[in-house]
């Protein structure tokens, strides 16, 4: 048997042995109540119902239907915070018991993860890539970020799958079949996390590379799916109301009250047993297997409050967004216009980039779960690993050592790790150029 095929099984086996320890690792963990899914299943079961979710107030006589145990002061607005088309994303599981779209929930994370990690093999050309690919996306299994994810129950690793499968349709431009689903895609990805709009932005460098046919192709479902949601009476007042609730939520976190209101409130009325959960059960499954992890605050404005003792206010987080944006797309359309190395793995590595300072300069409080976005760079940048560009790949790599490590006397060791890997990234944006040739002469990846 060839010498890469004995690589390939081993890197297979590596993989699934990893993959089932860290699976029975998140069952566990699992078991203990993830608690932001249930919002988003309230939010999805209102809607569907007909009711505006962002500023509905449960109390008992409304019944387990729209139950969340997890009740927040909502001087400002609820807890439910998905997007009106997320929620339509969880409508096939959304009438099933809690407990069991719990574990699909789970299923789903991994089915996500797994594909993304598919695709990125897709782009790769040899066996140090894939291996490349492997272990980023092995790596990442170990992360506060990712066990924070499934402890809570969060939605973030969608977006980077997204990405990836974007970037997956968008790279074949003499393909119609692959155009409609890039747009798909690409839609499907701002409905869900509006601020991904930004993501796109560096692909305009590159739309006249690409036919009138192509273009038709790819803007139909973007086209259907913003007429749908815009001409449909009840659908647009679930994003008025939307719209509304960032507002409140934007408010409520730069309240300086937002965690002291929400650990002193008091629910009025709590379920021992529903919808497949019980709460001795939940309490056992914690004193069996506690989850112990500092978690880190990687927003600026979390930053400058913890360190220099200065709370930034939305329109200081709000203004200094836009100059470092602005900024940057200026210095990047002045450096990429016309340069013939430009294509759509720097697009969307800049892009990608642009995305994350919007969410770094968030004036929402940013948690440790955010962290996992950043899989779709990592894995994206080890299918195209080379040697001569061992530098990149090494910051990269650091990068996302420190987010593994658990070591207390590295300070702030997630949040550097995440800096480091967003300068890195805008470094190769800027600064990358291909070795041999082009990269974009066949519209693929970077490669050796």
């Amino acid at each position: 048997m060839k010498k890469n095929n004995w690589s390939l099984i081993l890197l297979g086996i590596l993989c699934a042995c990893i993959l089932s320890w860290c699976l029975f690792r998140d069952v566990r963990i699992s078991k203990q109540y993830g608690s932001d899914l249930r919002n988003r299943i309230v939010g999805a079961r209102l809607q569907m119902d007909g009711k505006l979710p962002y500023f509905y107030y449960w109390r008992p006589a409304h019944g387990v239907r729209y139950y969340d145990p997890l009740q927040k002061d909502t001087t400002y607005a609820n807890a439910i915070t998905g997007s009106p088309f997320f929620h339509h994303l969880l409508y096939p599981i959304a009438n099933l018991p809690q407990r069991q779209i719990a574990r699909i929930w789970l299923a789903v994370q991994y089915g996500l993860l797994i594909a993304s990690m598919l695709i990125a093999f897709s782009f790769t050309k040899n066996v140090r890539q894939r291996w490349a690919v492997a272990i980023s996306g092995m790596m990442f299994l170990f992360t506060t970020a990712w066990v924070e994810n499934i402890h809570v129950s969060q939605i973030y690793l969608l977006y980077p799958f997204l990405c990836l499968a974007f970037i997956y349709f968008f790279r074949r431009p003499d393909n119609l079949f692959f155009s409609f689903f890039a747009g798909l895609t690409a839609i499907s990805l701002v409905l869900a996390r509006p601020t991904m709009v930004l993501f796109f932005i560096p692909f305009l460098l590159l739309i006249n590379r690409y036919s009138l046919k192509y273009l038709l192709v790819f803007f139909t479902p973007v086209i259907v799916l913003l007429g749908y949601f815009f001409f449909n009476k009840m659908e647009r007042s679930f994003w008025i109301d939307y719209k509304k609730s960032l507002a409140a939520q934007v408010k409520d976190h730069q309240s300086g009250t937002f965690g002291v209101r929400n650990m002193a409130f008091k629910p009025k009325f709590h379920y021992e047993k529903w919808e497949g959960w019980n709460s001795d059960s939940i309490r056992k499954e914690k004193l069996l297997y506690p989850i112990k992890f500092k978690l880190e605050f990687a927003g600026v404005k979390s930053i400058a409050k913890n360190l220099f003792k200065k709370r930034m206010s939305t329109k200081e987080l709000t203004y200094s967004f836009a100059i470092i944006s602005v900024l940057l797309i200026t210095l990047f359309v002045i450096k990429r216009w016309k340069d013939p190395s430009m294509d759509f793995a720097i697009a969307a590595i800049f892009g990608f980039c642009l995305y994350m300072l919007s969410d770094l300069l968030s004036p929402i409080i940013r948690p440790q779960y955010n962290t996992v976005q950043w899989i779709f760079p990592l894995l994206f940048c080890a299918s195209f690993y080379d040697r001569r560009y061992k530098t990149f790949h090494l910051l990269l790599t650091l990068g996302l050592v420190l987010n593994v490590l658990t070591i207390s006397q590295i300070k702030m060791r997630h949040t550097l790790g995440e800096y480091l890997i967003l300068f890195t990234l805008l470094w190769f944006s800027f600064f990358y150029k291909p070795i041999n040739k082009p990269a974009i002469a066949a519209n693929t990846a970077p490669s050796p």
